[in-house]
């Protein structure tokens, strides 16, 4: 199911990219192609954080947003901006937190954010703006119980197979080895747990060639400017 406005113009695609080709320059493929976009886009161009926004009011229709906890992400250079939607769901009573990377080869840490995203201050050596730390990720699902986690990612490929950056921060945090494994977003999804939604730009939902690992955290829902929709359960 898609829902949300439609872009006026035909996302980028990278079908035609050899299905043989590596992660690593899948990769720079995408982040390439995440560059030309944001040389060349518009201010009256659907975003993801309305798609967001519009995705929240469906998910909890006249419900109000006190007491509920979303768990996002601070987008970096190129990354889906999510600020605007966050910064409402704040307004209207949420919880918000957000990942903290600690060191390579660790389980993410997780804090909530206080006030704007823009008061938040790049922190460590990628440059991510990061709340204090306040949870580890068992503690994060035992005790801020989050309504929903959003999981950013350069593409997705059938079976909810999901291409990061590399570093393997949400694998070892949800994924199957993990710190705290998620129900993986698996259709149909279980009433336990928080909903799982993979979160990139339309045209980055197919990626050739790309397949899930064991230890792999998969992703059946994903969000884009185009709205929310459910990935090909295929293998």
């Amino acid at each position: 199911m898609t829902f949300i406005l439609t872009s006026p113009h035909p996302p980028v695609t990278l079908k035609g990219v050899d299905p043989e080709t590596s992660k690593s320059r899948l990769r720079a493929l995408v982040r390439a192609r995440r560059a030309e976009r944001a040389a060349s886009s518009r201010p009256d161009e659907p975003t993801i954080a309305a798609a967001l926004t519009e995705a929240v009011d469906r998910m909890w229709p006249g419900d109000g947003l006190t007491g509920r906890t979303v768990v996002a992400y601070a987008g970096l250079p190129g990354e889906p901006d999510l600020d605007p939607a966050l910064d409402d769901l704040l307004r209207r009573g949420a919880r918000v937190v957000l990942p903290v990377v600690t060191r390579l080869g660790e389980a993410l840490r997780f804090g909530e954010v206080s006030a704007a995203m823009s008061t938040l201050r790049p922190q460590g050596r990628w440059g991510i703006r990061e709340p204090a730390v306040q949870w580890s990720a068992t503690a994060l699902l035992a005790e801020a119980v989050p309504d929903l986690i959003l999981v950013p990612a350069l593409g997705f490929g059938p079976g909810g197979a999901r291409l990061g950056n590399g570093g393997g921060f949400y694998d070892r945090t949800f994924g199957p080895f993990g710190e705290a494994p998620l129900d993986h977003g698996q259709r149909p999804r279980t009433a336990r747990g928080p909903r799982v939604v993979g979160v990139c730009f339309a045209g980055e939902t197919d990626l050739p060639g790309l397949t899930v690992e064991p230890w792999d955290l998969r992703i059946g829902e994903i969000l884009t400017e185009e709205g929310l929709e459910w990935l090909s359960a295929e293998k």
